[in-house]
């Protein structure tokens, strides 16, 4: 039996998870990115006809002339902490402050989505620094990016239909298939707080939503000769991969076609901090290299209408370049020059011709000229990383006949990003596709899962999960440093840890569960909770203590008068894009229901 920590009542909203195919006659999908952020949606009765009828937002303008089909994820709010705006008009407003000396106390956050990977303190106070370094609790910077990215949506749809209603529509909310519970929670409760129903909220992964449309979109598959063939989808018996290069993640899937049209997982998500704001990260060293921290400082603080104009040529230069380029050239602000003659006392121009940089960069007029080479170099680790972890995933033994890889998200639309990956893979015999519009592939993907989001029948497990609980001491097996006695003079084995799914296993949505029974809480009491631990080894462990704890089953019972020698049966649900409980209590007269739930974030 396990180890029971007590405590006082407590409300949470609870998150809905793996539902049938649904009915309701809009699906709409949100595509919070570290970057870039959009939607899309379809109507029910126009999916049934054809999938591939879906509506996304393409026309974000940054007012300019630029249009994207996602819009900057970048969220202003006022001196008062009230939400203002969001994207392109954030950035046009905040600098319009900046350059009139009146953004002080304003609150101007950007890629802050990469908050959550990996934070083993994620809590419902969790705060995030903005330009300014001013704190607001990441919950609120969170919900009112995806309100507004819903209430834009509504109007778009209000545009479309004046007889919608708001409980007509089905959410989905893409998430990184590589990020931990917490973060997978903390979006489902930024998503209520931006007025998404709980019961109308489906979390996506970002690479399975991106199978799902890829599996349906047709393509140029080569026969064995090397020919191309006739546009076709993936049929029954089909496996290939997918790599979703986002601005913060590589999030990487594997998957096989099933004869019914589903997809089947062959593998568990992986992937890692390997996006385009790494690349972003390496630009920034070349320039603090090439012109000076205090030149770089002053000009991103001073000059911010200027730094977002970088920023965004930036952006469209990391598409643009490929390895065959000679130079790349890059037009820079006069101001950065300026700046340069006024804090280091002499002309870059000159300084330039005795620098590191005077065989890769030259300047005529405003624009420097750098060599290629020094470009590409700012792709390595990106490139590199995501390259050898494909390598190591395709090695293993249930890979080996994956012959086709897909690649999809904003930073695969940069050039020197599919050249690397179809160099490597092409000449070992792999199919390396970006589809059109590779940007949009995880949003369309997303609500098509909405539609049908049993298209994912199975999923394999990234982490073993069990509670910590206590056994007979067998000392043939059990270290004396985990021995407790017990009052009775029983001697127990604390810590050990009891396993209810294992890594790697597959786990199939709606269907795969795993039972424990736990004693009911005392008189007086109407709520437990357990720990929950996690091992990402490939066995079990024996012993909690050498796994991570990840959070705490929650049971609610009804009443305070229990009966003391009820249980309470609790059955755990695996194979959704949540880990979700239900529990019953067993008592010696009836058997009452248990409000029950995981609780992933930090107190």
């Amino acid at each position: 039996m396990a180890s029971l920590k007590w405590k006082q009542k407590s409300r949470r909203p609870r998150f809905a998870d793996y539902r049938p195919r649904k009915t309701r006659l809009v699906v709409a999908a949100i595509d919070f990115g570290t970057t870039y952020s959009g939607y899309a949606y379809s109507f029910l009765d126009e999916y049934k006809k054809d999938p591939f009828k879906i509506y996304a937002n393409a026309d974000w303008s940054d007012g300019s002339g630029m249009v994207t089909p996602k819009a900057p994820t970048v969220v202003l709010f006022d001196k008062a902490r009230r939400f203002h705006s969001f994207g392109y008009d954030a950035e046009t407003k905040y600098n319009h402050l900046a350059n009139e000396d009146e953004h002080e106390g304003w609150r101007y956050f950007r890629r802050f989505k990469m908050t959550l990977f990996q934070n083993n303190r994620l809590s419902r106070r969790t705060q995030i620094d903005d330009e300014q370094g001013q704190k607001m609790l990441a919950l609120d910077v969170f919900a009112a990016a995806i309100q507004f990215l819903k209430d834009h949506l509504l109007a778009r749809l209000r545009d479309r239909s004046t007889d919608l209603r708001p409980t007509d529509i089905d959410w989905v909310l893409t998430v990184p298939a590589i990020w931990e519970d917490a973060a997978k929670q903390f979006m489902s409760i930024a998503a209520v707080q931006a007025g998404i129903p709980d019961d109308q909220l489906t979390l996506a992964y970002e690479p399975e939503a991106a199978a799902v449309y890829c599996k349906e979109i047709k393509v140029a598959l080569s026969t064995e000769r090397g020919q191309t063939s006739e546009l076709k989808s993936f049929g029954a018996g089909s496996k290939f991969m997918v790599i979703d290069l986002g601005g913060g993640t590589a999030d990487i899937t594997v998957h096989e076609v099933q004869h019914d049209g589903k997809l089947a997982a062959l593998a568990a998500p992986s992937g890692g901090p390997w996006g385009g704001t790494l690349v972003d990260r390496q630009l920034n060293k070349f320039l603090i290299g090439l012109l000076g921290k205090d030149v770089i400082d002053k000009f991103s603080e001073e000059c911010k209408p200027d730094k977002l104009d970088m920023d965004r040529m930036v952006e469209v230069k990391k598409r643009q370049i490929n390895s065959s380029s000679d130079k790349v050239h890059i037009k820079l602000p006069n101001e950065l020059f300026d700046l340069y003659k006024e804090l280091k006392k002499k002309e870059f121009d000159k300084s330039l011709l005795s620098s590191n940089f005077s065989q890769t960069v030259s300047k005529k007029r405003d624009r420097l000229h750098v060599a290629n080479t020094v470009f590409l170099d700012m792709f390595k680790e990106s490139k590199e990383s995501v390259i050898n972890h494909v390598e190591a995933q395709l090695r293993h033994t249930d890979l080996r006949n994956v012959k086709t890889i897909m690649m999809v998200g904003g930073f695969s639309e940069s050039q020197v990003m599919k050249e690397a990956i179809k160099e490597r893979f092409e000449d070992k015999g792999y199919e390396v596709i970006v589809p059109e519009q590779a940007g949009l592939a995880v949003v369309k993907g997303a609500v098509m899962y909405g539609h049908n989001p049993d298209s994912i029948c199975s999923r394999k497990m990234q982490c073993t999960y069990g509670i910590s609980t206590a056994v007979l001491f067998d000392d043939r097996k059990h270290s004396r440093v985990h021995q407790s006695g017990r009052a009775d003079g029983t001697e127990m084995c604390e810590d050990i840890f009891k396993t209810f799914i294992v890594k790697g296993d597959t786990v199939v949505p709606g269907k795969t569960s795993a039972e424990h029974t736990f004693n009911s809480p005392s008189a007086g009491n109407t709520r437990v909770t357990v720990e929950v631990y996690k091992s990402v080894e490939d066995t079990p462990p024996m012993y909690s203590s050498d796994c991570i704890r990840v959070g705490e089953l929650a049971l609610h019972t009804r009443s305070c008068q229990m009966d003391q020698k009820a249980l309470i049966k609790v059955k755990m649900m695996f194979g959704g894009t949540k880990v979700t409980v239900e529990a019953q209590e067993q008592g010696t007269m009836q058997i009452n229901k248990v409000q029950a739930e995981f609780d992933w974030l930090k107190k």
